[in-house]
């Protein structure tokens, strides 16, 4: 049975832009480090799960459709760098204000995940963020630990100690 990790995108994958939103593949930049670290995970037998807040879709920054083929394009890119892709993708497209239950610090994502994969079980699993709305997410879904990336923390310095 494999476990399973969750991961944060923007900040923690590609670079995150400051007041601004990946609006489109060109947009996106793959942070140092994440292929390697996702295949460290890969071979250790991990599922990877990307957890994403993407309010850019409620106020009209970009559309369902470009934010998938942005992340198709994503693992392709991860892929050809001999990293390993998402196994699944949880996006919630929702605004600060409509009080929905996926939008991270709500663990709405990773509980439709555990869902989705029966096998999943959170008391395992650890999240990769950059943010306390990612703590709060994996907090609130009963998952055992988070590990903060940052300036000085990046996915593949953090996947090296968690799998220590």
């Amino acid at each position: 049975m494999p476990k399973t990790v969750f991961i944060d995108r923007d900040g923690v994958i590609n670079r995150r832009l400051i007041d601004d939103w990946v609006k489109v593949w060109e947009e996106f930049e793959l942070l140092d480090g994440v292929p390697e670290a996702l295949s460290l995970l890969k071979n250790a037998d991990y599922r990877l799960i990307l957890i994403t807040n993407q309010r850019g879709i409620a106020v009209n920054k970009f559309t369902r459709e470009t934010l998938d083929n942005t992340h198709e394009k994503m693992n392709e890119l991860i892929s050809s760098k001999d990293g390993a892709p998402f196994d699944a993708i949880y996006v919630c497209p929702h605004d600060r204000h409509e009080k929905c239950s996926c939008r991270k610090p709500q663990p709405g994502m990773i509980l439709q995940a555990a869902q989705d994969f029966q096998d999943i079980n959170l008391s395992e699993c650890v999240m990769f963020g950059d943010s306390e709305s990612d703590r709060g997410a994996s907090e609130n879904a009963g998952c055992k630990g988070f590990y903060k990336i940052d300036d000085e923390h990046s996915l593949l310095n953090r996947v090296k100690e968690y799998l220590k």
